[in-house]
């Protein structure tokens, strides 16, 4: 049913009403995606009521992130208490809103980062679908020092969660610049790297130093380590690292309790 809703966002010539009666035929799900669309991360100055009203108050961008965040959520939590999927789950979330935050200084839409960074480690969710005991195993000796690379993780499952975020993205017809995301945010940057790659892979490190790592070994906050990685004359402009931790602190806190 996300799926379907998000080819309707996409669809111009849809009318609202179509997404309305979509969405209607599952309560649950509109619940939770109008609980998010009133958390503060959105900054909406009127309660937002329905799908129509979403639309019109926050644009096509912004509802289409909360239909994804709703989405991952309530599959992930389908799957029980599983600590490590969880994890993945904070680590998204985290990204996502690092790349709410960074996106300024990468020259990037708000929500169009924010979205991506929420889809950056679809597949490291995959290979814990796959996997389940081994690549569980895999993370959790990361986290105490093991080897997290994605070679180490191409001699486990015999391909990285790159590479498997990647043929699911092609699969499910994500748009191209997301799957190139997915595909190569562990990858260096250059000079010709896409604004919305530089974007994701400089909120990926600042969600692991911040306390929302998904695997590999717990990091310090280093905010020369994360400068490097945006465009030095846009990164002078931010506020300072403790007024952006606790806005992600408090956005995820809000999020988290939209989705109860």
């Amino acid at each position: 049913m996300a799926r379907r809703l998000l080819e309707l966002i996409d669809h111009e010539s849809v009318h609202l009403r179509e997404m309305s009666r979509l969405l209607a035929t599952d309560a649950a799900f509109s619940s939770q995606v109008l609980h998010v669309a009133n958390s503060a991360l959105l900054g909406s100055r009127h309660e937002v009521t329905s799908i129509q009203r979403a639309l019109s108050a926050l644009g096509v961008n912004r509802l289409r992130a909360l239909v994804v965040t709703v989405a991952l959520k309530n599959y992930i939590g389908h799957h029980g208490d599983n600590p490590f999927l969880r994890r993945c789950w904070r680590h998204n979330l985290g990204t996502a809103l690092w790349c709410d935050l960074l996106a300024d200084c990468c020259n990037v839409e708000k929500a169009v980062g924010y979205t991506s960074g929420l889809l950056h480690d679809i597949g490291r969710i995959a290979l814990l679908m796959l996997f389940p005991h081994d690549y569980a195993v895999f993370v959790g000796d990361s986290m105490r020092g093991g080897p997290s690379d994605l070679e180490a993780e191409r001699k486990l499952c015999d391909a990285d969660h790159c590479q498997i975020g990647f043929h699911l993205a092609e699969s499910w017809n994500f748009p191209l610049e997301l799957s190139d995301v997915i595909a190569h945010h562990h990858d260096a940057a250059g000079p010709g790297t896409p604004a919305l790659r530089r974007l994701v892979r400089a909120a990926c490190v600042a969600a692991n130093m911040s306390g929302f790592r998904a695997a590999g070994r717990e990091c310090a906050w280093d905010e020369d380590r994360l400068m490097e990685l945006l465009p030095r004359r846009n990164a002078r402009l931010l506020p300072a690292p403790e007024v952006l931790m606790e806005r992600v602190a408090a956005a995820f806190n809000d999020i988290e309790r939209g989705l109860l």
